[in-house]
């Protein structure tokens, strides 16, 4: 059997991320030549080009690409091993990358996660919010907080609690407009879109008629959705935890309560692996805990 040097395996994955022997390096704390030196000896035993190395730019060949999509995998599975052995001898520790959605980040996750800081004192936590779908993989992160329909069955789902959402708008816009009794009434009125959500979903069939839907407002962020039905400017579909504050202050009323389409879930997403990293399942466990203390808000 071909043996392989743990740290020339190390050094190859560290050039593929870093995307230089230089920038490998530093991520190392070696010389450039001893990354280039480690490489080369790699492909020398293996008999295989890893790289295409230019004056410009370094990219995979295609057993190179091959061969790093396993050898991450290998050292997760040591990563993984490791933290079976510590868990509940040692404190859980090391970077958390999270990726969630803008709202959901500023009104839920914000609030609380100094809580979860000060539960994990040794784990420090990046926090990515953007409405956009995010590559975990690609993008290094450890869990992805996503609200809906999942389709990538590459990664391991987590349900962490249903979301409702909620047809409103102001009293203003009623006052002007009308109140909608019906789901076919929206076809008359202005609907602001939220755009990352297919607009061929199930409860806008009716009667075995599509509704057809339209307005002067399209946004991938729920919360200029709610400060645009505040101000009267239309009506939209919402989860709960956003308005739910609005509804409560008076600013916002729920319409259309018997038309309220299916919950969406609340999900945590992890690349796939055998086992979840202890600093994930932790974060899983807090975010049931905070959510299960306010279901009403979602």
């Amino acid at each position: 059997m071909q043996q392989y040097d743990f740290v020339a395996l190390r050094s190859f994955a560290a050039v593929v991320e870093a995307g230089s022997f230089k920038g490998a390096a530093e991520l190392l704390q070696a010389s450039t030549a001893a990354i280039s030196r480690r490489v080369s000896g790699l492909e020398a035993s293996m008999g295989v080009k890893l790289l295409n190395r230019t004056t410009r730019q370094i990219d995979l060949t295609e057993a190179g690409r091959v061969f790093y999509r396993d050898v991450t995998e290998i050292f997760a599975s040591l990563d993984q091993a490791l933290e079976k052995v510590q868990l509940g001898t040692e404190t859980i520790k090391g970077s958390l990358r999270i990726a969630a959605p803008l709202s959901f980040g500023m009104s839920i996750l914000s609030p609380a996660l100094p809580q979860f800081m000060q539960r994990y004192t040794e784990i420090d936590v990046q926090l990515q919010l953007s409405d956009g779908i995010t590559d975990l993989v690609a993008d290094g992160i450890d869990v992805a907080i996503r609200i809906g329909q999942l389709k990538d069955s590459s990664l391991v789902a987590s349900h962490i609690i249903d979301i409702e959402r909620v047809f409103c708008a102001s009293a203003g816009y009623i006052e002007q407009f009308g109140l909608p009794k019906k789901l076919q009434d929206l076809e008359r009125h202005n609907w602001l879109q939220y755009s990352l959500i297919n607009s061929k979903e199930s409860w806008r069939n009716v009667n075995g008629k599509t509704l057809e839907l339209s307005g002067s407002l399209i946004s991938n962020n729920g919360d200029v959705l709610k400060d645009a039905i505040v101000q009267g400017i239309g009506i939209s579909l919402l989860p709960k935890f956003i308005v739910e504050k609005a509804i409560l202050e008076g600013d916002l009323q729920e319409i259309l309560v018997a038309d309220r389409p299916e919950p969406l879930g609340l999900f945590a997403l992890r690349p796939s692996r055998k086992y979840t990293p202890s600093k994930v399942k932790v974060l899983i466990d807090f975010l049931r805990e905070i959510t299960a203390t306010a279901p009403n808000k979602y």
